[in-house]
């Protein structure tokens, strides 16, 4: 596997022709000058140091008070000038449900972010994001500097005909792919698997075989609670984008801006993903029945929310998750309770030898959607904050901390701090304490490396990398004799792939498209989990039909044609 220097040369050659990558991604060579005026800008951007409200910044299990007292938010907040209030989003047991409820009553704060697979055509539909073309002119250097294609795609698929720009992706970058985790796949215990003599998971009944032998090495965990294989979040929105999440991915599927459309990363084409009976989703719900009726399912997964979900993984109540982010830091939580043979590495399970989604493109950013309301009475002061998270150090500071107290400049290279990676070992508080990793919503900008040659995520300086393994990680890649953890998906010929153009389509809003996908969108919400929970094949297949009978009766097909033909124009619009 390249190293960090050289994994910037992972370039898709569509983006190269579209122009979108200069030199090294484009990297602006900032000098020490332009960090002290940038700093001081932002410092003094707004005086008077008044708050700024703000929704969908994090996790809302870790937001315990209005304002945050961590570390990273403390020195944000004197950096730019501004404190924010994260009230809005307080005791919030689904997102997606305060989000619709602020819409309909068009009482919004001064930041909204969202998760554009689930809320962007009701953001749209609503017409309350303010037009941000003027407030960049102005105050959004950084922003034109590190996400001039992001605001060109989100303005040419998320504006109306006045071609203004409405929303702001976040995670805007470069190729996303960790040496350590992977968040497109399964992710196994080790200390399990490596029990049970490594066996073969060459398909998903090999990975329910597996699951289940595990199960009975430990059919309970520390607190004497019940293990199961897996579990799933299905009473949130977006809890059915987990269900095929590995199971896609490692066959080369994408999910996109559509709950009901792939792409196909042989064909580079749309194909169905829920009204097709044939389909890696309905591959992925028989699995899940097959584990229900095992008994590897939680049967609470019909009825559980995201945080309850990441807090049983971290109280080691299931065996394995389709995707890291779920874990919700069970590695560390086990090396803080003293288990520290336990652990998760990311497992190639009934994967496509040619090509697996494993790492992702994202010079047009990730779902974290941000848009100013035209009710906010502070614009200007939430655009100068913005844009300071589209800056170099804005990204650095909410991915590593803060010098002098996370990490330290040694020889012109940050070094983590032995007392950070030692708090993170035992501290089952750490990401609460110092504020890293806990705003996954603010990141505006996620860069492979710093305009000074280092990694731009510190955890990624080779040094680092070395000292933050856990033992599992350690002993997964001293068995395989691997430099990385992830070595094995980028011996896949394919792994990267740019969803830039279709992450970034949408219905328009107020169409009879639009009206027709939230009706196909609320009918799978919640009828997902009755088609899973079914006690035989005969009832499943039953379920199943009944399910594809009502939803293209909704109108899938028309949908699934109108994104189709948008996705093609968009590619004639930019070339090959």
């Amino acid at each position: 596997m390249a190293d960090w220097r050289t994994c910037a040369r992972r370039i898709p050659p569509a983006i190269a022709l579209l122009g979108l990558v200069a030199g090294c991604f484009g990297v602006h060579e900032e000098t020490e000058g332009d960090r002290a005026t940038k700093g001081a800008e932002a410092t003094a951007a707004v005086e008077g140091g008044f708050a700024l409200t703000v929704f969908g910044a994090a996790n809302t299990a870790v937001l315990r008070q209005a304002f945050q007292d961590d570390e990273v938010m403390k020195e944000l907040q004197r950096r730019t000038g501004v404190r924010l209030d994260f009230s809005p989003g307080l005791n919030v047991a689904d997102p997606s449900v305060k989000l619709s409820v602020m819409l309909a009553n068009k009482e919004l704060p001064d930041i909204v972010i969202y998760n554009a697979m689930t809320d962007r055509s009701k953001v749209l539909a609503a017409k309350v994001a303010m037009p941000l073309d003027e407030l960049i002119d102005k105050y959004g250097a950084d922003i034109r500097r590190n996400a001039a294609s992001a605001i060109s795609i989100s303005k040419a698929n998320n504006s109306d005909d006045t071609h203004s720009l409405y929303v702001l992706p976040g995670g805007v970058g470069d190729v996303e792919f960790s040496p350590l985790t992977n968040d497109y796949a399964w992710n196994v215990r080790w200390d399990l698997y490596k029990a049970l003599g490594y066996p073969p998971l060459a398909t998903l009944d090999d990975l329910l075989t597996a699951l289940g032998r595990m199960q009975q090495l430990e059919p309970t965990n520390r607190d004497r609670k019940r293990t199961y294989g897996l579990g799933l979040g299905l009473a949130d929105a977006s809890g059915h984008l987990i269900l095929d999440r590995a199971i896609a991915n490692l066959q080369g599927y994408v999910q996109t801006s559509s709950n009901d459309a792939y792409l196909d990363m042989g064909t580079g084409k749309l194909v169905p993903r829920v009204s097709d009976p044939g389909s890696m989703f309905w591959k992925a719900m028989a699995f899940y029945n097959r584990a229900y009726r095992q008994g590897l399912l939680d049967p609470e997964s019909a009825t559980m929310k995201a945080v309850t979900l990441s807090e049983k993984y971290k109280t080691g109540r299931y065996l394995a998750a389709p995707s890291y982010t779920l874990l919700g830091g069970a590695d560390s939580v086990f090396q803080s309770n003293g288990d520290t043979e336990k652990g998760f590495v990311p497992l190639l399970v009934d994967a496509n030898p040619e090509r697996i989604f494993a790492g992702q493109s994202t010079y047009n950013g990730n779902t974290y959607e941000l848009f100013i309301p035209k009710t906010s009475k502070h614009a200007e002061a939430a655009m100068k904050v913005v844009n300071y998270l589209y800056s170099y150090e804005g990204a650095e500071l909410l991915l590593n901390g803060v010098e002098g107290k996370h990490y330290d400049m040694v020889g012109g290279v940050p070094v983590v701090r032995a007392s950070e990676l030692e708090g993170r070992r035992n501290d089952p508080n750490y990401m609460l304490r110092t504020g890293i990793g806990k705003y996954a919503g603010l990141i505006r900008f996620s860069p492979l490396n710093d305009p000074h040659g280092y990694p731009a995520k510190f955890d990624n300086v080779p040094e680092t990398l070395q000292r933050i393994l856990t033992p599992a990680q350690r002993d997964f890649k001293a068995h395989y004799g691997y430099k990385t953890v992830t070595e094995p998906f980028t011996r896949v010929p394919t792994y990267v792939f740019d969803t830039s153009v279709i992450a970034n389509l949408s219905a328009k809003p107020g169409s009879d498209v639009q009206a027709q996908e939230q009706q196909l969108n609320a009918y799978l919400i919640a009828n997902v989990a009755r088609v899973i929970f079914q006690r035989s094949d005969a009832e499943f297949a039953a379920a199943k039909a009944k399910f594809l009978e009502e939803y293209k009766a909704k109108g899938a097909a028309a949908v699934f044609a109108y994104y189709e033909t948008k996705y093609k124009e968009a590619l004639a619009a930019i070339g090959p």
